[in-house]
């Protein structure tokens, strides 16, 4: 039994029918359903097996779980419903991870703002360290360790700010440490002293220079959730609202992403997602694809998935070699597979907010071309079979009405475009994490009618896309069509009766011009972490 537990809430421990961006379903308000259809439509429970390991689990928990066994540590991680197994008990240090404790990142912080109500992920979160076994263990003296992206969250500043945060922490007697960053390593370090009972600092901040190199980076002995593997992390485009900028750029060898292919093909993981902050640009030195690095990245993960998806991708790099989308589709497309899925941080409309909060994005074009590469990269996309989740951030601190007024007229102009376009107020990350949230009772009347403009889109589009989202094969396909087109129904009545849609002004565009090809613009070479 291992005296180092590892979990995270509901919400994560679960494949979401296999399509992972259907996790998002996580981020909305809870207690508008009863919460078993919320499950049944968005996170269906995790199997497990007779010690409540479960089949697969996220891949950053998988990340430390592999560091810790690597470095000789008695480690697991251990669905939420079984915890009771080994606390109080066995289990003498508890790691928790997960994306978004308490709803305060995008875009739960958007749909809870909204709604003014607690979202799934921090509902399911609070009770997950509140089951009395977890309690009564910590009251015990078990060590508990909080970690991933949404660490921040439990960091002793955003817990003074956030009162009820800090209530929270009470109620389940405290947590030792909050650590931030990259801890593929440092968690040997901190699980060690807990083990030995020595002194915890209650807060850890990881610099970049603190980030491990790639061969320091232990490969997953177990599945993954939806067979995604990183194959890559860190970005060089410098966001100032983006925590992921800070970090270096490093690629994983094709050697160390088919080792971790393997473990997901071994259980029978056909589906899968390759992650990085831009799959476009794998093995890249710059902001310039390398076809010769992708292909072959490509090729090696159809080896083993029938089905293969991209965590991210960025318009600019698109756009900088888009010939180059039509080979990725003539390897990925095939009769197993008809489209594949990405996230695009499209962001803002505006020039002027390009030049001020995020520069790089658009590198190595003009921030001026900015709104026609963004509907040139859409009709590009669908053009190839990509149908993506493009994220706008509503409220960055330098955004004025007239920055709102161009985001709202690019929405018109992807009016027709096949993907979602996903709205996220501003949360102060990176660069920015000095500056206030932006909340629901700071909207204008413009930003209002962003938000319903791309409410709209979204429910139209969503329709269209329902057919192509469910193409598996099996008797439940027609059910699970049919529940969804149900609640995309009763969203969009609800939208009606409260005055919530607003139909584009105006024709879309996505169109593709060869023309924006820019090879011949030099491009500055970025530094690369081996």
């Amino acid at each position: 039994m291992p005296e180092v537990v590892i979990t995270c809430d509901w919400t994560m421990m679960s494949n979401h029918h296999g399509k992972e961006f259907l996790g998002f379903g996580t981020t909305t308000p809870a207690y508008i359903f009863p919460e078993a259809v919320y499950r049944r439509l968005f996170y269906p429970p995790m199997p497990v097996d007779e010690h409540g390991y479960p089949r697969q689990a996220p891949y950053g928990m998988r990340k430390i779980e592999a560091s810790l066994i690597d470095g000789g540590f008695d480690a697991r991680i251990v669905h939420p419903g079984h915890l009771d197994k080994y606390m109080p008990g066995e289990a003498k240090v508890l790691l928790v991870s997960g994306h978004d404790y308490f709803g305060l990142n995008p875009p739960s912080s958007t749909f809870g703002g909204v709604m003014h109500k607690e979202t799934l992920n921090c509902v399911n979160f609070k009770r997950m360290l509140s089951q009395p076994a977890v309690v009564e263990a910590r009251r015990r003296g078990m060590k508990i360790i909080a970690g991933g992206p949404c660490a921040w969250q439990l960091a002793p500043a955003t817990r003074a700010k956030l009162t009820w945060i800090q209530d929270f922490v009470d109620s389940i007697g405290g947590i030792d440490t909050v650590v931030e960053g990259e801890s593929d390593l440092f968690v040997r370090e901190i699980v060690g002293k807990a083990l030995r009972d020595e002194f915890l600092p209650p807060h850890v901040v990881l610099t970049p220079k603190e980030a491990p190199k790639v061969e320091q980076i232990s490969s997953i002995h177990y599945p993954s959730v939806n067979g995604l593997i990183e194959i890559g992390r860190g970005c060089c485009r410098g966001c100032s609202f983006c925590s992921v900028t800070t970090r270096p750029t490093r690629w994983y060898p094709l050697s160390k992403i088919e080792e971790e292919l393997k473990v997901n093909a071994a259980i029978g993981v056909r589906k899968g997602l390759l992650h990085s902050d831009d799959v476009y640009f794998y093995g890249s030195p710059n902001v310039m694809p390398h076809e010769d690095k992708l292909l072959p990245l490509l090729a090696l993960a159809k080896r083993y998935y029938e089905q293969v998806g991209w965590s991210h991708v960025a318009i600019a790099s698109l756009m900088t070699k888009p010939k180059l989308l039509a080979k990725c589709a003539e390897i990925l497309i095939d009769e197993k597979q008809a489209w594949w899925g990405v996230e695009v941080g499209v962001e803002t409309g505006s020039p002027r907010m390009i030049t001020a909060a995020m520069p790089g994005k658009v590198a190595p074009f003009k921030a001026s071309q900015w709104p026609e590469l963004v509907v040139q990269a859409a009709g590009l996309m669908n053009d190839n079979h990509v149908y993506p989740a493009c994220t706008f951030i509503v409220g960055l601190p330098q955004e004025t009405e007239e920055d709102v007024a161009r985001t709202i007229d690019l929405i018109d102009d992807l009016w027709d475009f096949k993907g979602l376009l996903v709205p996220m107020f501003f949360v102060p990350l990176g660069h920015l994490k000095s500056k206030d949230w932006f909340r629901r009772d700071r909207l204008s009347p413009l930003q209002e009618e962003l938000l319903k403009r791309a409410l709209t889109h979204g429910l139209r589009q969503s329709k269209r896309m329902l057919a192509d989202f469910f193409d598996w094969e099996g008797n439940h396909t027609q059910l699970y069509r049919t529940a969804f087109r149900g609640f995309i129904g009763f969203l969009e009545g609800m939208a009606k009766t409260h005055g919530l849609l607003s139909p584009a002004q105006r024709q879309g565009r996505a169109i593709v011009d060869p023309n924006l090809n820019p090879d011949h613009l030099p491009v500055p070479t970025i530094p690369v972490r081996e």
